[in-house]
């Protein structure tokens, strides 16, 4: 006995058949892009167009068209330029992902900049590098979530770290329980890393909690220059001048934190200020010698170097050579 088919079942049915279809051919193109994707080295990946670099979404391109552009010849030499810095970044939000850029960015000297948030990191590190927008700089705590690896011209990498809980004890679980784990994950194991920048502002006063992170850093061996962000936002009081309390708020900050013979720095990322000026190419040059040493007991040499002349220390003639500042 044969059933009758209503005039309409061809037409119902039809239409079931072509979202299966639909559905097949986007997981197989799905599959094939993941698969080229991952077979390319994230060093590789990092000078892929941005349709083929969003493929892997942990890789962020922050390459501007001017810094595309040819370098300027008087720039050449120089780790950092004035303008034209080449970034292109490298997000490492976990320990599996961080293992494998360190590998890609085992042959350049890293740099790492670590601090509370808010304290005025991303702002120094969008100031030292020319850059509006680099780093991601926001009065909302926790905008760093990963360990960001900035190769900078191809000779330098800057190592965004994220910030630490501020006042508010913002963040602070992510901190404990993430970020920090990372955050060590990295100085532990990056061999090529030479030194840590830690930005401080320079009104705070010094947490418990900044204490202990930096006794782990020390503990791991990494030499620390102190950089006491927001130095023309200090306001004297009374008869106390600017400079007094520059002073008494340094010497304060750095037993704070254990730092006492360390290099530290009164930074602002105000371009009409001199002082401004000035504090961007010491840092540089900071830069500079610490990239070219061998490794992290040559940049504790030549930091305590550097201590020692401005403390006025008597100091052995090639010591002096080496000392900058």
């Amino acid at each position: 006995m044969s059933i009758a088919r209503q005039p309409g079942d061809n037409q119902r049915n039809q239409p079931n058949q072509q979202p299966d279809r639909r559905l097949a051919m986007a997981f197989a193109s799905r599959f094939l892009a993941v698969s080229l994707a991952a077979s390319i080295p994230l060093r590789s990946a990092l000078l892929l167009p941005a349709r083929a670099a969003r493929r892997r979404p942990l890789l962020v391109r922050a390459q501007s068209a001017a810094a595309r552009s040819p370098a300027p010849p008087d720039a050449k030499d120089f780790l950092v330029r004035n303008k034209r810095n080449d970034v292109q970044v490298l997000s490492c939000p976990s320990p599996a992902v961080l293992e494998q850029g360190l590998l890609e960015l085992s042959s350049e000297p890293h740099i790492c900049v670590a601090g509370e948030s808010n304290a005025g990191k991303s702002s120094l590190i969008n100031h030292l590098l020319v850059k509006s927008n680099l780093a991601r700089a926001s009065s909302v705590a926790g905008k760093t979530k990963a360990v960001d690896l900035m190769l900078v011209n191809q000779r330098l990498v800057l190592a965004d770290l994220p910030g630490l809980p501020s006042r508010d004890h913002q963040v602070e679980y992510q901190w404990e329980t993430s970020w920090r784990p990372l955050v060590l994950e990295y100085v532990r194991r990056c061999g090529p890393l030479r030194a840590m920048l830690y930005v401080h502002d320079v009104r705070w006063k010094v947490s418990s909690l900044c204490r202990d992170f930096l006794a782990d850093i020390q503990e791991a061996g990494v030499p620390v220059i102190l950089i006491l962000t927001k130095d023309d936002r200090l306001e004297a009081r009374g008869t106390e001048t600017q400079h007094t309390l520059r002073v008494k708020q340094a010497r304060r900050i750095k037993n704070s934190l254990g730092l006492t013979d360390s290099v530290h720095l009164h930074y602002s990322v105000d371009n009409s200020l001199p002082a401004s000026r000035k504090a961007r190419r010491q840092l540089l040059r900071y830069i500079e010698s610490l990239a070219a040493a061998d490794d992290k007991d040559e940049c504790r040499e030549l930091l305590s170097a550097i201590s020692a002349k401005k403390r006025g220390d008597p100091q052995p003639a090639a010591t002096q050579d080496a000392a900058l500042g």
